[in-house]
């Protein structure tokens, strides 16, 4: 096997107009599949809410973070200020990221036909391609990871030049710095590498890069516990805080892996391949890049998955892809034929999203392109403004026009962006809800989509405005979850309920409660579905319950 990972001394810098040429490919395979995602409208709703002066909220007046990327949303809402709109805003700034990346891999590559095939790696990925025009942060993660890569194999390469080796430990560790604030469990995925540079380096160039990879997450999480009263973001919670055993989140995540190998094989193969290559063969340089692939995937393997297929992989994938660009050496009469032609039969195999930007909508459950491609697409010939043409976009701009109050909705992205910081959304699956997200979901549970039982007496008391929850020990979590939200920042009352929620008594409280997670609220209707994939115990993701 080893002429198949034949490596050089370390990367040779390819010619910029290879660079230009491959990175323009990528960018007009970019314009054409861009789609934005229904989450990223939840980020938007934020934005906008903070651009109007409502503060970086999803339901004004309440301090609650439902989005999963700091940096990603603080880019969007420095960049929109001056821009003053969103769609166009994120992708714009998507494209340049992912030509950055590009850029990277294709101009540290270790020879023009290595960059080839990296390139082309990159197209025939899903998860690269889907995800890179989706608006969310896998743009910005997929630079910072490169950049994490080039860094780290400059450093681990270059001579006696103090002066070059400093400047690349301390560029590896700010994006390993920036990726952990980009979404938080990137922490597993450079753990590795940043424990491996402080431990490599010595002195000022020691403290140097320990202060630039603790800075932003240091930074970030002291903004967040005075602002939103958690180091973390709601929607951990919502997703990892979901009373899933250890077995169950195992379970939970099959069919999130199986997705994967089923139609994005390029993926799954340059990881496992970078990761037993980096692990196996390669030194100390490449194996902490490699262990954080392993204990990522594992990772994603024990937290349940995701239910958007792919998007998780994107990160690793880019950095798999990085490592074995930098690392490899492909001959064009030996290996080079088997890497193309291995690459290129897989990626075509459920067909080829560059080719097909409308591609296996039916059986691809978990493609968020395959059925929002047509209402959110750059390109979409049946694209509008107000996206009204897919159903629950247009019931959040009814809901806008009938200025409705308060409503419940779980496909909350579209709606509650078109619906306007005047309508306030309950979130069955927790992810816009501080009170709901510390509650156990109901089993069986789709990947990503963790339905909460709203408990007797929550609708009431979100239509009032008073605590009428039944239950003792949920109405005593409510006014804790309430003041933090809710309170001036520096009340006396709230930093003492932020205290609490940060040291255990929502898990207690939580224990002490009468609550079955399994009793789905279906208002004035037949609990119709106990499918994992569910919504106010219906199979209906237009279903929207006005309340106010």
């Amino acid at each position: 096997m080893r002429p198949l990972f034949r490596s050089d001394a370390g990367p040779q810098p390819i010619a910029w107009v290879w660079v230009l040429l491959l990175a323009a490919l990528t960018a007009w395979a970019f314009v054409r599949t861009a789609a934005v995602t229904e989450d990223a409208f939840i980020t938007f709703r934020v934005i906008d809410n903070a651009l109007n002066g409502h503060g970086l909220t999803w339901n004004v007046g309440e301090r609650v973070q439902p989005y999963t990327h700091p940096l990603w949303a603080l880019l969007l809402l420095v960049v929109g200020a001056f821009t003053q709109e969103q769609f166009h805003t994120a992708l714009s700034l998507s494209l340049a990221l992912t030509i950055t990346c590009v850029a990277l891999i294709v101009r540290h590559a270790t020879g023009r036909i290595v960059a080839l095939w990296a390139a082309a790696a990159l197209l025939f990925s899903e998860a690269f391609v889907e995800y890179s025009g989706a608006a969310l942060e896998n743009a910005l993660a997929h630079a910072l990871v490169a950049g994490l890569a080039v860094a780290w194999c400059r450093y681990a390469h270059t001579g006696s030049d103090d002066a070059s080796r400093r400047r690349a430990a301390w560029m590896a560790a700010l994006c390993a710095g920036l990726l952990v604030i980009t979404r938080h469990d990137f922490a597993v995925l450079v753990a590795p590498v940043a424990l491996a540079l402080i431990l490599q380096t010595r002195g000022s160039v020691r403290w140097g890069a320990l202060a630039l990879a603790a800075l932003p997450l240091t930074v970030w999480t002291a903004f967040s516990l005075v602002y939103y009263g958690s180091p973390w973001p709601n929607s951990a919670y919502a997703k990892l805080n979901n009373g899933l055993s250890f077995d169950e989140a195992v379970r939970a995540s099959e069919p999130y892996f199986r997705d994967l190998i089923t139609y994005d094989a390029v993926t799954a193969l340059v990881i496992a391949v970078a990761a037993l290559r980096g692990l196996v063969q390669g030194r100390w340089r490449v194996r902490p890049l490699a262990l954080g692939l392993v204990l990522y995937v594992a990772y994603l393997a024990t937290a349940g998955g995701d239910y958007m297929g792919g998007r998780l992989f994107s990160v690793p994938f880019v950095l798999a892809t990085t490592m074995l660009a930098l690392k490899v050496t492909l001959r064009w009469w030996m290996t080079a034929p088997l890497w193309f032609a291995v690459t290129i039969a897989l990626g075509v195999q459920h067909g080829w999203l560059v080719r097909d930007v409308y591609p296996h909508a039916e059986p691809r459950l978990m493609s968020q392109h395959a059925w929002l491609y047509p209402v959110t697409g750059w390109l979409s010939p049946s694209r509008h403004a107000s996206f009204h043409n897919l159903p629950w976009a247009a019931q959040g701009l009814r809901a806008r026009q009938e200025q409705h109050a308060v409503v419940a909705k779980c496909a909350v992205g579209l709606y509650g962006y078109n619906a306007g910081a005047g309508v306030k959304i309950v979130d069955p699956l927790a992810i816009t809800d501080g009170f709901l997200a510390r509650l156990p979901s109901k089993k069986p549970a789709w990947p990503g989509h963790y339905e909460r039982a709203l408990p007797a007496g929550y609708v009431e008391t979100v239509v009032s405005g008073d605590n009428r929850l039944v239950d003792p020990a949920l109405r005593d979590l409510y006014a804790l979850t309430h003041r933090v939200a809710t309170a001036p920042l520096w009340d006396e009352a709230r930093w003492a309920a932020i205290w609490q929620l940060n040291t255990g008594a929502d898990r207690e409280r939580v224990r002490r409660a009468r609550y079955d997670p399994n009793a789905t609220w279906a208002p004035n209707l037949e609990k119709t579905s106990d499918a994992p994939l569910s919504c106010m115990g219906r199979l209906d993701p237009q279903l929207t319950v006005r309340l106010k």
